[in-house]
This record gives structure tokens, sequence and C-alpha cells, in this order.
């Protein structure tokens, strides 16, 4: 522990602090200065796309460009004029569902904010009122309906409208020091809850009643938004893994995958583990020889998470630790929500080879092992640096480990 003496003297403190009561220790996110730097990023990549505005509808993008607090919903959106940029002015405008600043940033004034409506009329009219917008050339779209393909030329008649979703996403992927922090905190969030739910593992409990004691931790912890409700199920012999959580009793000896996540600001924290139910007897050597396959093909992925380095890499680091691939992307980018596969995806190995790491970027690597004992499913957040790989989620593996 680092002394007061120590801490007069102005060194860096050596202990993490990555929890939310944090935030009353120390500043650990300023979140003026980080909106700040992801609006300045987001005007330079304007500037390099020839981007005279930006009409935003996904909630990743508007929360990067705008930092809007928008309601959070489980369904999909249709695409929406949600957040709009204009480049000749440096300003950002976005739509609220009230007629109040609810959600919106302190540097979003009140005149730089419309209401949703169902009138299309009225929505146009908010659109086509918008300083610099009618005399755009060119406008980046994140999505498109048919809706709205047929309506935004009427605001923008002279203007070239292109789809810029990739490389908003590339942008979003090499994340600024605060994004990092916040990822940090999400993590210790995520991992908080998943032992919470670790902790009911016992025979007789339910898998819904595991789901739920991570999700009661979660909101206790300061967040009521997940990014997934999660997987907490038993994994049968011979390794098939359900997804989906059900009222199924855990029985004496059953492997448990225990795999969630949350949002914290807007930053996904997720991480998975495989937990053994029982307390009358020790794992079995088939499930540790289980547990020690996951480890190594997780050990081996997560070394190869360095810049440079393509999907195509890290599904081969997979293949020469000696497991298949699962059929589920063993890489993504991780950061305001699922960014996109990185590596092991249903589109295919030419996917890949385009995915290439960079410095800054934050990546979950999940990967599924099965045989005859069952199944054993894991993921971390790994920080890609200019060096070694972090693993930003540090939590154990319980009896499989022990």
């Amino acid at each position: 522990m680092v002394g007061m003496a120590e801490a007069a003297e102005g060194r860096v403190m050596l202990t993490p602090n990555l929890g939310t009561g944090a935030q009353e220790e120390r500043d650990r996110v300023s979140f003026t200065e980080l909106r700040a730097a992801r609006r300045a990023r987001a005007f330079a990549e304007m500037e390099r796309l020839d981007l005279d505005a930006l009409v935003l509808g996904r909630e990743a993008n508007v929360r990067y460009v705008a930092g809007s607090r928008r309601l959070w919903t489980a369904s999909s959106r249709p695409f929406g004029p949600t957040a709009v940029a204009v480049r000749s002015t440096g300003r950002v405008h976005l739509m609220t569902f009230s007629a109040s600043l609810e959600g919106a940033p302190a540097e979003v004034p009140l005149g730089d904010v419309f209401c949703t409506s169902f009138n299309v009329g009225t929505l146009l009219g908010s659109l086509g009122s918008i300083d610099g917008l009618r005399a755009a050339r060119r406008v980046g779209v994140d999505g498109f309906t048919l809706f709205m393909r047929d309506l935004l030329p009427t605001v923008v008649p002279s203007a070239e409208i292109v789809g810029v979703e990739p490389e908003l996403r590339a942008l979003r992927r090499v994340k600024l020091p605060d994004e990092i922090v916040a990822l940090r905190i999400a993590a210790a969030i995520a991992e908080a809850a998943l032992v919470a739910a670790a902790d009911r593992v016992r025979p007789g409990v339910t898998e819904k009643d595991l789901q739920a004691a991570y999700l009661e931790r979660m909101c206790v912890l300061g967040t009521s938004q997940f990014s997934q409700q999660g997987t907490f199920t038993v994994v049968d012999p011979p390794g098939r893994l359900r997804l989906v959580t059900s009222g199924r009793l855990l029985d004496e000896g059953d492997l448990v995958a225990l795999a969630g996540g949350v949002l914290w600001a807007g930053y996904e924290g997720t991480l998975a583990r495989t937990w053994r139910c029982g307390n009358r007897s020790e794992p079995t050597a088939g499930q540790r020889s289980l547990h020690r396959r996951w480890r190594d093909v997780s050990d081996a992925v997560v070394a190869a998470c360095r810049p440079g380095a393509t999907g195509a890499d890290l599904v081969a680091a997979h293949e020469i630790a000696g497991e298949p691939l699962p059929r589920m992307p063993i890489v993504y980018s991780i950061g305001l929500g699922h960014e996109g596969p990185i590596a092991g995806s249903s589109h295919g190995v030419d996917l890949d080879r385009q995915q290439v790491l960079e410095p800054g970027m934050v990546v979950a690597v999940r990967t599924f092992v099965a045989g005859a004992a069952g199944g054993v499913l894991g993921e971390d957040m790994v920080l890609v640096g200019a060096g070694d790989p972090e693993r930003l989620t540090t939590l154990g593996h319980g009896p499989l480990e022990r």
C-alpha cells in the first residue's frame, strides 16, 4: 500500500481503484473533456471524408458525437435523424424524446435541441431549420430506411448522401484514454455481477436464479443497463452450449456457463466463466482437462492481440493451439457496445484479413471448448497496447482452476 508520505511526494498511486465508488475519491473520468475529445475526433473525420454534415441514428454514434443519454430500450430502432453534426458551424444538434434537455449534455444548448415527432412535416421542418444543413454538398449517414431515403433529400436537396458507418466504427474502435478508464469501470461492474451469480451456483438452484443474481448485483453497483441478458446455463456432455437461460435446476457436478455484460456510461463490460456446481466432490479429471484446454487456447489468442495482427492471425493462433473454432466470433471489438467482429465470424476469412488491431483498441476474446465431460466457455476483455496485451478482466475461474 502506498503511504501518505509517498502520496505527498506526488508519486503515482499503485493500487487500482476500479469500482463505481472511486468516482467520489478520484475524478477518474472527466466526461465534459471526454465528450469534447470525441466530438473533435468526429469533426476531424468529417474533414477527412469531405463531409459537410453527419445525420446519425445509431445509438453508439449518437452518444459518441453528441454525448446524449437516451432512453434505453430492449428492441431495435429504425433509423431516425437523432443527431446532426454540421461542419461549417462546428455544432451538434440533438433530437430528444421530450420538450426538455433531459439526456442532452450541457454543451448542447436548448436552441440546438429538437423534439421527435410523428408528424413528418414537423420533423422535416426541424431538420430544415438547422443552420448550415440545407447547403450541405455531402452528407454522411450511419443507416437508412426507405422512408428516410425519400424524405431526407427534401432537406438537403443538393447533397450527395453517403454511408459512413464503417468509418465511424473504425473511429470508435481506437479508444481515448478516458474511454479505457470507463471500460475498466464497466469491466469491474461486470465481474462483480458475475461473482454474485457464481456464488449462487449450487444444487437445486435454477439457471434463472443465477441470472437474477447477476442483474440484481449489476443494479446495486449503479447501472440498470445490461448489454446482454446473459447466458447462465448448464453445459451437458458432450459439450452442447445453450445460450438461452432456462428454469432448469442445477445438479451436483454440473458445469455451468456464466456470461453477461453491462453498460456503464454507455461503455460495455463483459466476461464469461464456467463454474462447477456443488462441493460434495472434486472436479473430475475430464472437467479439469477441459479447463486446461480452454486456458491454453485463450492464452494463445490473447497473446496474439498485438498491433498489426489481423483477424486471420488470431484465428491461426486459435487453431495452432489445437482447438476447432466455435460457432461464434472468437474476437470482437468492444467500446460503446459491440463494435463488430474481428476474428472467427460467419462472414469468413476474407473479413478476418481486413480487421487489423491497433494500439488503443479493446477487444473481447471469447472461446468454447467441448469434450466428453461437457464444455468450458470463457471470455475476457483485452486492451491492445504498444507492447504486451493487457487483460482488463481478471476474475478467477473457481473450482476448475484450483
